[in-house]
């Protein structure tokens, strides 16, 4: 049996969940992984942490700091008890901002919202790669002092680690049908993609130019965080 990897997504409707995931599913899947995909705004109990041996926080049209959400509050609350469990966590861009929540961190929106493919400056390119990745997003992220910030840019905090868990507010899994996913998948009042004041045709031409060197991106950052979270052995350096 391959490692369980129970994936949460937010706000998804049920025949977009799978695209949603974008390239990180088959990495998961060509890996031999039991993958579970819950929506965490709809999940009445999560899988109890001994059970699944990581989770992968996908993003959200929603903010962390927006309390009249009561399913954030639930879902950060059942990060901490999957940290307690020492079982990995791997948060991406919302789900790296309700990581760094779990951990003690701040959520705000950002002075600076990106848009496209952005290079980041990066400490730790043995994990995270200086890119270009993937950046949607309007909030930026704040970690304390005892979390390991690994990677900034202008706009914030783009990479961060803590013990064997992972934040990157960036999207490796982009992705053609991923992106259709977002403009056509998402649900409720933060949804629509068209009011953002964003080239939507330009960002889907991008995103089909870069599609395979984006996917292999992907498949390496997911092997680098199961090596850092002790789930595969770590490469052997070359000589």
């Amino acid at each position: 049996m391959g490692l369980r990897a129970l994936t949460l997504v937010h706000n998804v409707l049920p025949e977009y969940r799978r695209a949603i995931v974008g390239s990180l599913l088959p990495a998961m899947e060509r890996r031999g992984m039991d993958v579970e995909i819950v929506a965490a705004d709809e999940a009445e109990s999560y899988p109890s942490p001994d059970d699944v041996d990581l989770v992968v926080v996908t993003g959200s049209a929603d903010s962390v700091h927006d309390e009249s959400l009561a399913w954030i509050d639930k879902e950060r609350q059942y990060l901490r008890e999957v940290m307690a469990a020492d079982v990995p966590i791997y948060g991406i861009c919302f789900g790296g901002q309700i990581l760094a929540s779990a951990l003690g961190g701040t959520v705000r929106p950002s002075e600076r919202p990106e848009h496209g493919f952005i290079p980041v400056e990066t400490t730790r390119p043995d994990l995270v790669a200086e890119g270009p990745w993937m950046e949607y997003h309007y909030d930026v992220l704040d970690v304390p002092e005892n979390v390991e910030v690994i990677a900034r840019n202008d706009a914030g905090v783009q990479a961060f680690v803590s013990g064997p868990h992972l934040g990157v507010q960036f999207h490796p899994e982009i992705s053609s049908e991923c992106f259709v996913a977002w403009k056509a998948g998402f649900s409720g009042p933060k949804s629509d993609m068209s009011g953002h004041d964003v080239d939507l045709v330009a960002m889907a031409a991008s995103i089909a130019e870069r599609e395979k060197s984006a996917a292999a991106d992907c498949d390496d950052l997911f092997e680098r965080f199961l090596a850092h979270a002790g789930l595969v052995p770590s490469p052997t350096p070359v000589e």
